[in-house]
Formats: C-alpha cells, structure tokens, sequence
C-alpha cells in the first residue's frame, strides 16, 4: 500500500514539472515573436540628410555705398598729398596703379605698394604733374559686384580738364573694401584706354553681364 502511495506521488510530482516546463517555454516563445515584430527604431542623425546653407543675396545699394566711400578717400587723399591716408584704402600687398594722361608716353602700370609709393609721389613732385588733381568728381558711375570683388567705373581721372575714366578693381577683406587695382585715363585717351573699346590695363577688372549691379 506504501508503495503504491509513493508511486502515485512520484507521478503526480513528474505531471506538475510538466506543466510548469510548458509555461516557460510558452513564455520565451512569446517574448521571441514580440521582438522579431518590432524591431528597435534606430535614431536618424544629422549627418544622414544634406545639410543646405542658403545663402543671402548681395545687398548692391550697400556695397555700392562702400565702395563709392573708399574710392572718395582715395581721391580726397590723392589730392591731399597724404600717403598713409591712400594707403588705408589700397590693398598693399597686392596693389597695382597707373595713369594715362600723356597718348604718346603713358605712365606704366607701377606694382607692389613700394614701386606704387614712389609712383604717386614722383606725380605730385614731378616737372608738368606737380599741382596735378584727380578730377572733377568722385562719383562711380558703374559697378560689377561679387561676393569678395568688385570692378567700378567712374568719369573722373587724374591730371584731366575734362571727365576721363578711372577704372577700378576691389577685394573686399572681412567687412571692408580695398582698391587692389586702379588706373585712369584722360579724356584724349579715351578712344584707345576706354574700358568700353577694350580691356583695361589692369588685368582683374571685370565687366560682365551677370555681375552687373543694378
């Protein structure tokens, strides 16, 4: 009777281990089929879409403005005899400058601020330039703008009765505008020198369509 009890039980016992096996098994299964379903989201970085920079339109009135400000400078120092106030607007590292007022012997184009310094000073000393002004205005007439150049025209000139043609090139470093180029030509020789017959003398000036500034 005793071991018929025993057996019972030891069948009773292996029944129960049964059933709890079943569970966990069933509950591992679950788990794996919720995983499988939904996968874990991966976060998008930044550097997985272009990253589009617009950039802002050229404001023309404003730099024309500052461009019209330095060359004014320059001419009030140029006819001022003030060296160090015309170096404040020229680019020294890289400049170029020259006058045409003569149709048989132009002054050659002068380069690097040393030879250009003793250029516009033989001018104010120099036997038929002394007393010489640039004239009659200031005022540009004419400019092509990029982001860091610029080129202007404007009806003015040095040694000249009568309105020639100055023809500019400018760099603009940081937030200022530099002359780096500059040459004039006096009204008697505008039908070789005009920048509308031909390229000018210094070689950056540009005047193309598209960079025209209204």
């Amino acid at each position: 009777m005793q071991l018929r009890f025993m057996f019972t039980s030891l069948l009773l016992a292996l029944f129960a281990m049964g059933i709890v096996s079943v569970g966990i098994v069933g509950c591992g299964s679950d788990d794996a089929e919720e995983t499988a379903e939904k996968p874990a989201a991966t976060a998008a970085t930044s550097s997985d879409e272009p990253v589009v920079v617009a950039s802002r339109p050229i404001d023309f009135e404003v730099e024309k403005a500052a461009i019209q400000k330095v060359f004014t400078a320059f001419y009030e120092a140029f006819n001022d005899n003030d060296i160090r106030a015309i170096a404040e607007t020229f680019d020294t590292g890289s400049i170029v400058f020259g006058t045409i007022f003569a149709g048989n012997e132009p002054v050659p184009v002068a380069e690097g601020w040393n030879d250009v310094k003793i250029g516009i000073e033989g001018l104010w000393i120099g036997i038929g330039t002394k007393g010489a002004k640039w004239g009659t205005s200031p005022q540009l007439t004419d400019f092509w703008i990029r982001r860091k150049e610029a080129s202007a025209v404007g009806y003015n000139c040095y040694k000249g009765a009568y309105p020639g043609e100055t023809h500019l090139y400018l760099v603009k470093k940081g937030d200022e505008w530099l002359i780096q180029q500059l040459d004039s030509a006096t009204q008697n020789n505008l039908t070789i020198f005009s920048w509308k017959k031909q390229k000018p003398r210094i070689d950056k000036f540009f005047s193309t369509s598209a960079d025209k500034a209204p």
